[in-house]
């Protein structure tokens, strides 16, 4: 379809001819009164109408000696359709309004306010509590889900023992990469899982300080889950990133209840 629009749009776009596509909308005209209704000499006037008539905009019909001008329905509907699917909402739309409001409130605290950020999240899926936790903590498995839209997993490496290094590299598709580090604190199996991660700059040095809580309750083969973040110790060029944490895990976590039910 773009084959046809695009010459289309380019006829268009051109101020004459774009305020006689405005005059024919309100009527059929001859070329006469299309030269007229824009002010325009008549053989200016006549090329302009043959250009759009070529791209298909609008129609010329030859009544004897006079030349009528219309708008081409066929091709103002393909119009419409386009740009009508342009218009439906995209989840992205709200997320990165969402996004972007947030790193404002970040980049809009006082230079040394360091106080901590919690984050909460809570889940409801239909899955039983080991099922979950193996999404959680089984390094394969949790990199099916484990990025947010437009991202992907490179590296993942996360298992259920206290002291593991957990070590997670995300890339994006202008081949933009993204590590983040931690370390497992506490395990209980199927129950609680407590870790450390947050993202590193260029020389590996974290950018904050953020500790993640996951609590999995189960009832009647549904699961509960629970995160709890708490995010400390922010340096003033990790705006991005924190206020990414939000839409980020809200992403994760939606990711989480498609593996689950893929598998």
């Amino acid at each position: 379809m773009s084959e046809g629009i695009q010459p289309m749009l380019a006829a268009i776009a051109e101020p004459t001819r774009f305020r006689i596509v405005e005059l024919l909308s309100t009527r059929a005209c001859t070329v006469g009164e299309v030269a007229e209704g824009i002010g325009a000499l008549q053989p200016q006037t006549t090329k302009h109408i043959q250009a759009l008539e070529a791209a298909g905009v609008i129609r010329v019909h030859k009544l004897g000696r006079r030349r009528v001008a219309r708008l081409d329905r066929a091709s103002m509907s393909m119009l419409s359709s386009f740009f009508g699917r342009l218009a439906v909402p995209d989840p992205d739309d709200a997320v990165l309004e969402s996004y972007e409001a947030s790193i404002g409130r970040e980049e809009a605290r006082r230079p040394g306010d360091d106080g901590a950020r919690v984050l909460t999240f809570e889940r409801k899926l239909p899955f039983p509590a080991a099922v979950v936790w193996d999404a959680w903590t089984d390094a394969e498995q949790a990199a099916q889900w484990w990025a947010p839209r437009h991202f992907h997993v490179d590296v993942f490496d996360i298992a259920p023992q206290e002291g593991t290094p957990i070590r997670f590299v995300l890339h994006e598709g202008d081949g933009a990469t993204y590590e983040s580090v931690g370390r497992v604190v506490e395990v209980r199996p199927r129950r609680q899982l407590v870790f450390t991660l947050a993202p590193v700059d260029a020389t590996g040095v974290p950018l904050f300080s953020a500790r993640h809580t996951v609590s999995l309750t189960e009832e009647d083969g549904m699961t509960t889950v629970r995160l709890r973040i708490v995010v400390s110790e922010v340096r003033a060029e990790a705006a991005p990133m924190t206020a990414g944490l939000e839409p980020g895990w809200n992403q994760l976590l939606d990711g989480l209840r498609r593996s689950l039910a893929a598998r």
